[in-house]
């Protein structure tokens, strides 16, 4: 008995593929060009179908998307071409509106409660992280406060005071002051410019300049002509430092822009080994190079290690 069921549905399967195989063989295979192919399938793949003519022949590979609507639903009832056909197939009307009217229920979901807090600036800085935000501004307010009572000669303690108690202020208010300089320390500081000029070309640069002293190095009273009658005076290299210092120091009045009547018949004579140069002014200073001003009024420059001598004479000498 089983064997017998087993032959009925093999039978019914057999006769339901010869009448698919006969329907299809006696398919008509219409494009959307118009042209008509009469035959049965011959070979599918994804490139497209290639009809068994039923004059004889075969036609060419026609693609997918060529085929009619009506052919291409013939296509789909074969299981080699279901899977080609399908995507190219419109979708039903009652599908689309059935897809439409589908909604996707949305649930509510707990949430986690928020802590209340206060928001603005002072909730922000009354909280931890703004305490030491705030601690390490005030730490560097009196950072501040310190070096800038270096820097303008200043009492610290009265700076850092004012500036504890009135932070950012306090500094901005003695940064805008002037440099304060004792009178006695700047009368002292001339005087040992002064006698600096006097010494012998042998004697290293003269003191430093004092901080009442202008960026150039000028201090007030400073004259070369002090020195006109040990002209020419003479410095050379290992006997004294070139650098900027020694220049601010030793030739003060050569940085202004307009000579006094005493130094106006003043240069200053550089030996850089392979030229010299002959200058009525220094136009510019750095901490590597130096440039002049010479009699035509063209700037030359030069750097300090490469200064052999420098003299200091009358410009008719």
């Amino acid at each position: 008995m089983v064997h017998i069921m087993r032959f009925a549905r093999i039978a019914v399967l057999a006769c339901s593929l010869f009448a698919l195989a006969a329907r299809m063989a006696a398919a008509e295979f219409k494009t959307m060009a118009g042209d008509v192919y009469n035959g049965e399938v011959s070979s599918i793949d994804k490139d497209g179908l290639v009809i068994r003519l039923a004059e004889g022949g075969f036609s060419p590979r026609i693609d997918w998307p060529k085929f009619s609507e009506d052919t291409l639903k013939e296509l789909a009832t074969n299981p080699k071409a279901k899977r080609f056909v399908e995507p190219l197939l419109d979708i039903p009307a009652v599908e689309v509106a059935r897809k439409e009217a589908k909604t996707i229920p949305i649930k509510n979901v707990e949430r986690v409660p928020l802590p209340q807090t206060n928001h603005g600036l002072i909730a922000a800085l009354t909280a931890p992280n703004g305490l030491i935000l705030l601690g390490a501004l005030y730490l560097a307010n009196l950072y501040a406060a310190f070096e800038i009572a270096r820097f303008k000669w200043r009492s610290v303690p009265l700076v850092c005071g004012l500036s504890a108690i009135l932070p950012v202020v306090g500094p901005l208010l003695f940064l805008a002051t002037p440099k304060y300089v004792p009178e006695e320390q700047v009368n002292a500081t001339e005087a040992a410019l002064a006698e600096s000029v006097l010494t012998a070309p042998s004697q290293p640069s003269a003191p430093a300049a004092a901080p009442g002293a202008s960026g150039l190095g000028m201090t007030r009273g400073q004259s070369a002509a002090a020195a006109s009658d040990a002209l020419p005076k003479v410095f050379r290299r290992g006997e004294t430092t070139f650098n900027r210092r020694f220049f601010e120091t030793q030739f003060p009045t050569f940085f202004r822009v307009v000579s006094s009547e005493a130094d106006k018949d003043l240069v200053i004579e550089v030996d850089c080994g392979k030229h010299k140069i002959v200058a009525s002014r220094i136009s510019r200073i750095s901490g590597t190079e130096i440039h002049f001003k010479t009699a035509t009024a063209a700037e030359v420059g030069t750097e300090f290690p490469a200064i052999v001598e420098v003299k200091l004479r009358h410009k008719d000498a």
